[in-house]
């Protein structure tokens, strides 16, 4: 099943980041899940293939970072994998170099007697490697959920309700992964301390476990949609959630708010590159203080995200309109009200999922 996801993820049309990293994590979990198969396969047939003793925790390391990495690309606009993240390989290294030096070049006589007789855990590498795996896997599936938690309070100033913006199921796997690697460290770690089973079970019961999770990743990944599409969430979201309505605003409030939101429809002020919060304030007789208050504790938006919001939309409707399609795309933007392509193009990948230049492409098609 990990073979078939990462297929299905490379034969996407429009792949983005997301899905080249979450198909290595799945193909990384398809080769560990098959070395740990062969381990146990291994010891229950008389060490019949020797070259695969203890090959599988090492690859291990590199579940946590790659995971962590594909949250990355789902929740941080334009992030791109770069030479510093080969740093993440670091642990993985550092433990195959270690398993290479004390295990890999032993002669098979005598890493089948040490593994059957499971003389491994007498020694430092069993409980340093199987720390550093608890260590990887924990840490770096906490930080994924911190990095969701973080996403989706930004989102909800700028698209209350929106489910899929959410990552709810991105949320649900990590905490079934923080379950599952807490399970097994602590199967682990009390196995090292009283013997409970042999070490065979243990693994066996780990991978049936690992197994589990790649099950889920598949019914989420198929059952929702998401992850095997080929539209990017974002711009599905917001292609439907591109107006700002009174809808949870207070009472007191509503009837500035209504005032408000028929000015921008009415003056488009946002049109003026030099639009300040004082001068729309003005525009609308009162204080620049309430406004900035309306706008962040009613509307859940500070205002240059507001008036951002109306220039995009602009943007979008010079984009539909076919008298405007021999313009550049700067210069649609400029007309929008945005004085810079900088922050035009972060602005809008930021509130649509997608560039300019391909929401543009994606218009121009239909």
């Amino acid at each position: 099943m990990s073979v078939l996801l990462s297929g299905l993820l490379l034969t996407k049309r429009d792949k983005r980041c997301a899905d080249y990293v979450l198909s290595t994590f799945l193909a990384i979990s398809a080769l560990t899940l098959a070395l740990a198969y062969l381990e146990i396969y291994n010891r229950d047939h008389g060490y019949i293939f020797p070259f695969f003793i203890n090959l599988s925790p090492p690859f291990v390391l590199l579940l946590g970072p790659a995971l962590w990495l594909y949250v990355k690309c789902l929740t941080i606009p334009d992030f791109a994998i770069n030479r510093r993240h080969l740093l993440l390989l670091i642990p993985f290294v550092t433990v195959f170099v270690l398993f290479l030096l004390n295990d890999y070049i032993k002669p098979d006589a005598s890493r089948i007697d040490i593994d059957s007789h499971e003389g491994f855990k007498k020694g430092y590498m069993f409980p340093l490697v199987m720390g550093l795996i608890a260590l990887s896997n924990i840490g770096y599936t906490i930080w994924g959920l911190l990095m969701i938690k973080s996403y989706r309070e930004k989102m909800k100033s700028f698209y209350s309700g929106s489910r899929h913006l959410e990552l709810r199921w991105l949320r649900f796997l990590l905490v079934f992964s923080l379950i599952a690697y807490s399970v097994i460290s602590a199967l682990y770690a009390v196995d090292s301390a009283l013997h409970l089973m042999p070490f065979n079970t243990i693994q066996a019961i780990g991978y049936s476990i690992a197994s589990t999770f790649i099950i889920i990743i598949g019914f989420f990944g198929l059952n929702q949609g998401d992850l095997f599409s080929s539209v990017p969430v974002a711009y599905k979201e917001i292609e439907v959630e591109t107006k700002i309505t009174l809808a949870g605003v207070s009472k007191p409030d509503q009837e500035f708010v209504a005032q408000l939101l028929q000015y921008m429809k009415e003056k488009k002020p946002y049109l003026s590159p030099e639009l300040s919060l004082e001068t729309l304030s003005n525009c609308l007789k009162v204080t620049a203080e309430y406004l900035s208050g309306v706008l962040n504790g009613s509307l859940n938006m500070n205002f240059y995200d507001f008036i951002n919001h109306y220039r995009i939309e602009e943007f979008k409707s010079l984009c539909k309109d076919p008298a405007k399609r021999k313009l550049t795309i700067i210069a649609l933007a400029m007309d929008s009200g945005f004085n810079s392509k900088a922050t035009f193009n972060r602005v809008f990948k930021k509130n649509t999922g997608l560039t300019p230049s391909e929401y543009f492409s994606k218009v121009s098609i239909n």
